[in-house]
């Protein structure tokens, strides 16, 4: 039963827009006219994703070669067949190959679109870019190959420019440098001046280097999003939010320990501006082990009812015997499947690019689980990952 995805229609008429009257105002007509066409696409690849049955079936497959008979016969992988070039199948060679997919649909969806979804599509982007380039600065430190450097690359992330950098730039000094000759979109989250990363001393914190990154990009894309307005606003508020919370709790607690980010004002302006912990910076901040941490967010008195799984549920947590970063992880993931299904039952807004593109992100790391667990016959630990669309 191949070919579940939705078959694209042309949507190229979008050289013709109607104007929004406002940006709380972005009516249903506005929308389908412009952008709906697109959505339509997407939501098409949204009921392409791998079911609860679909699991089942890849998780009782023997080899690799059976998932990809299973895969090519009976899910959207199989239109056009993604593996039928493969010689010697490997499960990092199926998530590439399952990804390459998914990077041609979302490169297609920018191409055929225009502002303000262009402009939010773009903004996707900027996440992976950053990555692409926090790996350049790493691999400048630790004097990596540039070839190696290369495939390491985001395909989302890439830019123009990118080659001249791993080949000319030995220094992050020099990576900043090149970077901003290049005028590239996300220089302007190094250009506040009171977060601005010193490069001078290539002992600057990775850490630290990150977070200024996220701080300034989970912000610039909030208010784009507010500007935005309407459905898409409601919508990825909830989802940037929680984003944002994310990025307070894990930084506090990769910092642990971490002479360069010191708990207190040092860490808290690195948090970004907005989210439902904002008001409980400050204190979350002073935190320098789970213990402290936990105590701030599973307080039944704090308001933060909606955190206390993290810290209390079962299954693993935050300051749980059986804690460990990878269970935090999982339960974030869980919450942020959540999270993007909600946006995807939606209708007329932006989130639903967004909460596909995480979605499907999902499923290729759910695939390539799966995949490893069968390559290294470890079948006890197969079904150790987060699905899409759970059983009821």
């Amino acid at each position: 039963m191949s070919g579940r995805r939705a078959v694209a229609v042309d949507v190229q008429a979008s050289a013709i827009r109607l104007e929004p009257q406002d940006n709380e105002g972005r009516s249903s007509l506005y929308y389908n006219f412009n952008d709906g066409g697109l959505e339509s696409m997407v939501q098409g690849y949204r009921s392409a994703l791998l079911k609860h049955e679909d699991y089942n079936a890849l998780c009782q497959c023997e080899t690799l070669q059976d998932v990809k008979m299973y895969l090519q016969t009976n899910t959207s992988y199989g239109d056009p067949p993604f593996l039928q070039d493969v010689a010697t199948l490997d499960a990092t060679v199926i998530k590439e190959k399952a990804h390459d997919m998914l990077v041609k649909e979302f490169n297609e969806l920018r191409e055929w679109s225009d502002p303000p979804l262009s402009t939010f599509l773009d903004f996707i982007t900027y996440d992976y870019m950053i990555t692409n380039v926090l790996k350049l600065i790493q691999g400048a430190r630790n004097n990596r190959d540039t070839l190696d450097l290369i495939t390491r690359m985001h395909p989302l992330g890439k830019f123009e420019g990118m080659g001249a950098i791993m080949a000319d730039c030995s220094t992050i000094d020099a990576i900043y440098d090149t970077m901003t000759i290049l005028e590239l979109p996300i220089m302007k989250f190094f250009q506040q001046e009171s977060d601005r990363v010193e490069f001078e001393s290539d002992q600057s914190s990775m850490e630290y280097v990150h977070a200024v990154f996220k701080k300034q990009y989970l912000e610039a894309f909030y208010n784009l999003c507010q500007d935005i307005g309407g459905t898409t606003w409601e919508t990825m508020k909830e989802i940037l939010e929680f984003e944002a919370d994310r990025t307070v709790i894990g930084l506090t607690r990769n910092c642990f320990g971490n002479k360069d980010i010191k708990p207190g004002l040092d860490r808290s302006r690195l948090f970004p501006n907005f989210g439902t912990l904002v008001d409980w910076h400050g204190r979350i901040a002073d935190c320098d082990d789970d213990e402290s941490l936990r105590a701030i967010l599973g307080d039944e008195k704090g308001g933060l009812h909606h955190w206390r799984n993290l810290v209390t549920g079962g299954g693993g947590g935050l300051g749980e015997s059986s804690s460990s970063a990878s269970a935090m992880e999982n339960k974030f993931t869980d919450m942020s499947i959540e999270l993007n299904r909600c946006s995807m039952s939606r209708s007329f807004h932006y989130g639903v690019f967004y909460s596909w593109l995480k979605l499907r992100e999902q499923e290729l790391s759910n695939l390539f689980w799966i995949c490893a667990c069968i390559e290294m016959k470890t079948r006890d630990r197969i079904r150790e990952f987060s699905e899409i669309f759970p059983s009821n």
